[in-house]
C-alpha cells in the first residue's frame, strides 16, 4: 500500500534495488547496505559459521514457513480478490554484517 520494491535475481544477487512509492511514477534506485558479491552460497555459507559458533541460523524453519504462508497468500488475495490475513510470523533474522568480504564467507 505504500508502494513497491524491485529487486535483482535471488539466484545471482547482482543488480539495482528500486522503490517507487504510492502515487509516484518514477522508480528510484535504492542504495545497497551491503555488497551485492556474496552470491548464491551466502546462506549456507552462514548457516555453516552460525551452527559452528553456536549463534541462531539467520534462514530458520519458521522464517522458511512464513515464506511459505507469505507466497501462498498471495495467490489466495489473487484469486479471491480480497486481502489475506497472514497466520504465521517469524522473529526478524540479524542482518549479515556490513562490509563482510566474500572470501569470509566462504573459508
Amino acid at each position: 500500500s505504500s508502494g513497491s520494491l524491485s529487486v535483482p535475481d535471488p539466484n545471482t544477487f547482482g543488480g539495482p534495488v528500486k522503490l517507487r512509492k504510492a502515487g509516484e511514477n518514477e522508480w528510484q534506485t535504492v542504495p545497497l547496505s551491503h555488497s551485492d558479491e556474496v552470491r548464491r552460497g551466502v546462506g549456507v555459507a552462514d548457516m555453516a559459521e552460525a551452527i559452528h559458533s553456536g549463534r541462531p541460523v539467520r534462514a530458520s524453519g519458521e522464517q522458511a514457513y512464513h515464506v511459505l504462508d507469505l507466497m501462498h497468500s498471495f495467490g489466495d488475495s489473487s484469486d479471491s480478490g480480497r486481502h489475506i490475513v497472514l497466520e504465521s510470523s517469524c522473529a526478524r533474522p540479524a542482518p549479515l554484517p556490513a562490509g563482510v568480504a566474500v572470501e569470509e564467507m566462504y573459508r
